[in-house]
């Protein structure tokens, strides 16, 4: 029979139950059923409020009923890209319309997005012929994409990766369901109950790890709480959330940074987390408290790294979230001082601090205040991340106001270009690169659990007139993983000091070798140049100048090879030319001192960059800055 697996998943010992069960009309009784269910708890669902599909599913510009009435003639948005299929009815789920068969194409096709955004137009409108394009489209889902078998990996096929059964099930068809369940058909109905289960054995069977693992028992978690009639509902409901708390303590460095690095799968942790917690709360389930606070000390981290225009900065495959609209829907299940103090632009609240390190993940944020023109920079002496890495150790990145001065590579789209495996590679961060060789941490790199818990080799100090931090690296550069040198990289903010009216910074950058070396420093720069000298940039928004290297190149653009470029955006195309300045210096050590300023013209610098000493001494404009122990003499 159609329906034999469906019917052989139901609890007999459910509640009203048994006539469904004892029907020679099985659909139409499990139907009838299903609406009463759905009735009942309507108004408990509903409580959780919209959240926005993820991902970019309409056209740039594209209104949500603009993109509604698109979808219900067949045209379909995945990762920025249309498709024309020419009817809701015909939409080929396998397929791929990109120029290079850019893969994530048709897997986010199938995270049903589009379906989302037709359920909250149509709760808005009532308008038919959204329930009747998502009738169309999530019938032919069903017939044209069977659930694999036991033995395929929770990472393959188009349709039935684990991270996309997740995503369904804890984002996107539970909300169509309370949308639509009136108007679809019985046998949808049937349908689409039968492929809930689907995923609930499969997300149980197959889960993965790391970011897809949150996702997968997220997914897991609403199947068991909304189909409480399934037979292994319970047991799936206890598997989520004993994994979902094993996991916050696996996943969660002690300062609250998520153990991949980015701000974008930081962000996703902590979403996957806050939809259980909202599921939970409407449905009347126990949430941990321990879960309430790591996930508030997770949230807490996205002030810490805010930039000043309000967005996080996008580290390896981060994103450039805006804080407050992240923080807001976390509020409705906790808050702290500094979340009230964000939420309220500064009328409630509070913040106790403007620079701050993360010990254990390994970030130093420098922060002049928390003004929209303060100065901030960003220091990353992290671990190298458990997924979505670069290969970017002691990278600095500088904002000024809402505009990101010193920049790196961001985040491009997840394809096999080459602005991708630059965006990856130590050439498009701030960083040292030596024999034109970048850092390979990724060729032998393996993660222990152990090492959630170990502090990174971040040192610094906080005062009222300088803060610095400082990182080191001895890894492997190139292919063939070698060491030829060990680099230290100190950075120091000068807050306050008579005669300069705005902050600035030093960095000081120690190599160590044993054999000659060509060492290069990156510096990209997303300003107007005004012009390159020997040993100073000077640009619209900053200037830059340096001591104790030999020559000063700059590369702007270039594609073969890739070079002088940043991501603007996650999707393909989205990039631009920027300078890429190259310190270079020839030697077995060395010493070399940048100082960042943001006045009209760079500041002159003298620096003691003597091999035999740790201390450097640096005169910046006819001023003398030593530093001994990080301690600032001037």
């Amino acid at each position: 029979m159609l329906f034999d697996e469906l019917r052989s998943a139901i609890d007999p010992g459910f509640p009203g139950i048994e006539d469904v069960l004892g029907s020679n009309s099985f659909v139409p009784s499990f139907s009838s059923f299903i609406r009463d269910y759905l009735d009942a708890t309507r108004d408990r669902f509903f409580s959780i409020p919209y959240e926005v599909p993820e991902n970019v599913y309409k056209l740039p510009g594209e209104s949500d009923k603009a993109a509604c009435d698109r979808i219900a003639e067949g045209t379909l948005v995945s990762v920025g890209i249309p498709s024309a299929f020419g009817s809701t009815k015909n939409v080929d789920w396998h397929s791929n319309p990109t120029y290079n068969g850019y893969k994530e194409w048709t897997w986010q096709l199938s995270r049903h997005n589009d379906i989302k955004l037709l359920a909250h137009e149509y709760m808005l409108t009532g308008d038919k012929k959204y329930s009747s394009a998502a009738s169309d489209l999530i019938s032919s889902w069903i017939a044209g994409c069977p659930v694999p078998g036991p033995e395929i990996r929770g990472q393959e096929t188009d349709c039935w990766r684990t991270i996309e059964c997740g995503i369904r099930m804890g984002a996107n068809w539970p909300y169509f369901i309370y949308a639509f369940y009136r108007d679809f058909s019985d046998e949808l109905l049937c349908s689409i109950f039968q492929s809930l289960h689907q995923h609930g054995v499969r997300l149980m069977r197959n889960h993965t790890g790391n970011n897809w693992l949150l996702m997968e028992m997220n997914g897991l978690m609403y199947i068991a709480t909304l189909c409480p009639f399934f037979r292994e509902s319970a047991q799936w409901s206890s598997y989520a959330l004993e994994a979902m708390e094993k996991e916050a303590g696996r996943q969660f460095y002690p300062d609250g940074f998520q153990f991949e690095l980015t701000t974008n799968y930081h962000e996703v942790a902590i979403n996957n987390y806050q939809r259980m917690f909202e599921l939970m709360k409407a449905f009347g389930k126990e949430v941990p408290v321990s879960l309430y606070s790591i996930l508030l000390n997770a949230s807490e981290v996205d002030i810490k790294l805010m930039e000043p225009d309000g967005r996080l900065p996008d580290i390896n495959d981060g994103n450039v979230f805006d804080v407050k609209e992240l923080l807001q829907p976390k509020s409705r299940l906790f808050t702290s001082p500094a979340m009230e103090w964000i939420l309220s632009d500064g009328r409630k609240g509070s913040i106790g601090y403007d620079s701050v390190a993360l010990p254990y993940s390994g970030y130093f944020v420098f922060r002049s205040g928390w003004s929209p023109d303060s100065v901030y920079a960003l220091l990353d002496s992290a671990p190298y991340g458990r997924m979505h890495q670069h290969e970017d150790k002691l990278s600095l990145v500088v904002s000024k106001g809402r505009k990101r001065i010193i920049t790196e590579g961001g985040c491009y789209a997840y394809d096999t270009s080459d602005i991708r495996d630059l965006t990856l590679s130590s050439f498009s961060h701030n960083v040292l690169i030596i024999d034109g060789m970048g850092q390979n941490r990724g060729k032998s790199y393996s993660w222990n659990d152990s090492d959630i818990s170990k502090l990174s080799c971040l040192r610094s100090g906080i005062s009222k007139s300088v803060d610095w931090a400082e990182g080191s690296y001895s890894g492997p550069y190139g292919d063939e993983e070698q060491k030829p040198a060990g680099w230290t990289r100190s950075v120091y903010f000068i807050k306050e000091h008579e005669g300069f009216p705005e902050p600035f910074f030093i960095v000081v950058d120690r190599v160590e070798g044993k054999e000659e070396h060509e060492f290069s420093f990156l510096w990209h720069v997303d300003s107007e140049r005004v012009s390159i000298g020997k040993a100073s940039a000077s640009f619209s928004d900053v200037q830059l100048s340096f001591a104790g290297g030999s020559s000063l190149s700059v590369t702007n653009g270039a594609l073969h090879p890739a070079g002088g470029i940043i991501a603007t955006g996650k999707e393909q195309g989205m990039y631009k030319g920027v300078d890429r300045l190259e310190y270079r210096t020839l030697a077995c050590s060395a010493r070399l001192v940048t100082v960042i300023s943001f006045g009209k013209e760079p500041l002159s610098v003298e620096a003691d960059c003597s091999i035999g000493s740790d201390d450097i001494s640096v005169i910046v404009s006819g001023r003398r800055y030593s530093f001994s122990e990080h301690e600032l003499k001037a």
